[in-house]
């Protein structure tokens, strides 16, 4: 593998990390494009989901909740395993707003409620990179009062 193709793999995995939390926040339906058919997305407060129909399952059940979050991806670093598997991490804070009505405008910011990492696998499905699957590992969670 060249250093091009390299750099390449490495754009396309971080690019997968960012829409995600891009495509999550909007229930976006094209967020079912970023994994492959058998990918898994492990959550601490819930149990695996595994399989495109249960990780957009899960996108449903949060959609009809009506809670509003914002989530910010950073400190993406990828690993190349080789030209069509590659592992990688990222920080993910997360802003919950509550139940928000879209018609209403803005709302009021909250402190973020969650600082975690996501541990991810890639696969090269065709000519397009996917998520094989995402593990998030929270690190901080709420806040203490002052």
């Amino acid at each position: 593998m060249t250093a091009d193709e390299a750099l390449r793999i490495e754009a396309a995995c971080i690019r997968l990390q960012t829409r995600y939390g891009t495509l999550a926040d909007r229930q976006d339906p094209k967020f079912r494009e970023l994994f492959a058919p058998d990918a898994t997305i492990t959550l601490p407060e819930y149990p695996t989901f595994a399989g495109l129909d249960a990780i957009m399952a899960g996108q449903a059940q949060w959609r009809t909740s009506g809670i509003l979050m914002r989530h910010v991806v950073t400190n993406s670093t990828i690993d190349l395993i080789d030209d069509r598997n590659a592992t990688g991490i990222c920080y993910l804070t997360v802003f919950y707003g509550g139940e928000h009505d879209p018609e209403k405008g803005e709302i009021r910011p909250t402190m973020p409620i969650s600082l975690g990492e996501f541990h991810d696998r890639f696969v090269k499905i065709g000519e397009t990179w996917l998520f094989k699957s995402r593990l998030l590992k929270r690190i901080f969670r709420g806040a203490q009062p002052a």
